[in-house]
């Protein structure tokens, strides 16, 4: 079959499945038919004379073969091509294609099987189960599955990776997960994309650039950089960060012996950017960096912190946009620490008033959300008002500001 029947055939192939009569629920009947000219635009054109002796060509054999049927005008040119519905067997396998009805079969045994290998009443696979459940859904509409690319091979790598980000209880590096899971220590980098997207979308992850980083697979190995007024126990070793003058970088396989954590001051602040981070003065605090989006070395390292220091005051301090505050929440939520907003209020936005920037669609869509759920949230009394007044004040005269230009 060459490539102009093929492209004929797939169209009115696509065009039987999305139907009422491949439901089943159509009551009269219904032909499946194109324009040739509307599938080759060239068709028409008087000095395109080969190609309309290649496309005539081409379409007759297929109506030879009574895969079609076609309809012409008068001086011969072909007008319309129907398909013929008793040879729909042939045509699927002419072209090498797997019927919609026996590809959705085979999709949900994938999910069955999953179902069956994995424990469905594991939490942390949720996100998987209501995908799966959203995509049974679209299936009874003749949807397409979401991140299914018409290969189920590929698709079940799909699967059997999200299984494995989600059950994930320690840091892992990318290629070696990939050569675990695949034998190939780049299969995964290709199916990431489709895992961030499919995570984010059912999960809850503050950002989708770093799902696979909140899930611990990482590329080099996670340092958790903090600096300040506390003291804290490696093994048998003791470290007084009050007494350093910079900071401190810990690994992941560092914080492994990490035996105690003494905040000595009375404060305990998160901060979102680097350079913030370096330029801010500890001075009686304990300061952590905390890179955007926590991931699951960090979380554990600041749940350590709190279980010894519980009595503390927690803040965080980011960039005074929907971001900022997304990773506030984000914070809160996935530690269930009582962060409160540093320094990300009405007052810096007034002092830095020249310097912010104008909010984008997206941005002013984000902030309305936060904002209305954190009034609700203050209305039923769990949560306080923090930043609910920032919220209004940034929607009201359509700004934001990046922390690097508040001076500590």
């Amino acid at each position: 079959m060459n490539q102009l029947q093929g492209k004929v055939l797939q169209h009115l192939l696509d065009l039987y499945e999305k139907s009422k009569t491949f439901l089943e629920i159509n009551k009269v009947s219904q032909s499946f038919s194109v324009p040739v000219d509307r599938l080759f635009p060239r068709y028409k054109d008087d000095s395109e004379y080969d190609f309309f002796c290649r496309v005539n060509e081409s379409l007759e054999e297929l109506e030879n073969l009574s895969f079609v049927f076609l309809e012409r005008e008068r001086n011969g040119i072909l007008k319309k091509v129907v398909l013929n519905r008793d040879r729909l067997d042939e045509c699927y396998k002419a072209l090498g294609r797997t019927p919609r009805k026996e590809e959705q079969a085979h999709i949900t045994e994938l999910w069955e099987e999953l179902c069956h290998e994995s424990q469905r009443g594991d939490g942390r696979l949720q996100p998987l189960w209501d995908y799966i459940e959203v995509q049974k859904e679209r299936i009874a509409g003749n949807k397409n599955v979401e991140y299914y690319e018409q290969d189920l091979e590929d698709y079940r790598d799909l699967l059997k990776l999200a299984v494995a980000a989600l059950s994930n209880e320690q840091e892992i590096f990318i290629r070696t997960l990939s050569i675990q899971l695949f034998a190939n220590s780049k299969r995964l980098e290709k199916l990431a994309p489709r895992l961030k997207a499919l995570l984010f979308r059912y999960g809850e992850y503050g950002d989708k650039d770093s799902v696979l980083e909140e899930c611990g697979i990482v590329r080099t190995p996670t340092y958790v950089v903090m600096k300040g007024n506390a003291r804290i126990r490696l093994g048998s070793q003791r470290i007084d960060l009050s007494q350093i003058e910079g900071d401190l970088a810990l690994s992941t396989s560092s914080l492994k012996e990490l035996r105690q954590a003494e905040v000595l001051g009375e404060r305990v602040v998160t901060i979102e950017n680097l350079t913030t981070f370096h330029e801010f003065p500890s001075g009686s605090d304990f300061v952590v960096y905390l890179g955007g989006f926590h991931n699951k070395v960090k979380r554990e390292f600041l749940l350590f912190l709190y279980k010894q220091n519980s009595h503390k005051e927690y803040r965080h301090f980011g960039d005074i946009d929907a971001g900022g505050f997304y990773i506030l929440e984000h914070l809160k939520k996935k530690t269930g620490i009582s962060f409160m907003s540093l320094m990300m209020d009405r007052k810096v936005l007034e002092k830095y008033r020249g310097s912010t920037m104008p909010l984008t669609g997206n941005d002013r869509r984000r902030l309305q959300s936060l904002y209305d759920e954190l009034t609700r949230q203050v209305a039923e009394g769990t949560a306080v008002e923090d930043y609910r007044d920032t919220l209004a004040y940034m929607l009201e005269q359509n700004c934001k500001l990046e922390q690097e230009v508040v001076e500590i």
